[in-house]
């Protein structure tokens, strides 16, 4: 009955140690790759901080103000360059459509209306003129 119990009791510190040696070797394993993902963690909040900096130096006004006079060339709208709504075509919401080689309808442009800033002007004045009642005046009759 002794040599069962010692055999028993053997056999119990064999599975216990194996169980020990085995768990040991799955914390170490799960440290390793917990200190693996915080590592990708640093690197990725490293990369965000960089690329914060990076899109505040992109969007510095100054900068985006000395590259639109670099490269866009744009200037100030002149008088000539309004037009009235009376300029219009009538039938502006009627359009004409075609199929392009897609099957998408496309609409055709009209024909370029002369600009005001091709009118001389006096003529350019003469058809900026609205005949329409001011907002300030409809306000003061309700």
């Amino acid at each position: 009955m002794t040599r069962a119990v010692t055999i028993i009791g053997l056999l119990l510190t064999v599975i216990i140690g194996a169980g020990t040696y085995w768990v040991s070797h799955e914390v170490e394993r799960l440290e390793k790759r917990y200190a693996g993902i915080q590592s990708e963690i640093l690197a990725e909040q490293e990369s965000i901080h960089v690329l914060q900096a990076e899109w505040s130096y992109l969007n510095n006004p100054e900068r985006i103000e000395r590259l639109s006079q670099e490269y866009l060339s744009l200037a100030q709208i002149d008088t000539l360059q309004m037009a009235s709504i009376d300029d219009l075509p009538e039938n502006a919401d009627q359009h004409l459509y075609r199929l392009d080689k897609f099957g998408e309808a496309v609409a055709f442009l009209p024909v370029p209306r002369t600009r005001p800033g091709d009118l001389m002007p006096d003529e350019a004045a003469e058809a900026m003129i609205i005949d329409a009642p001011s907002v300030a005046n409809a306000g003061g009759n309700q």
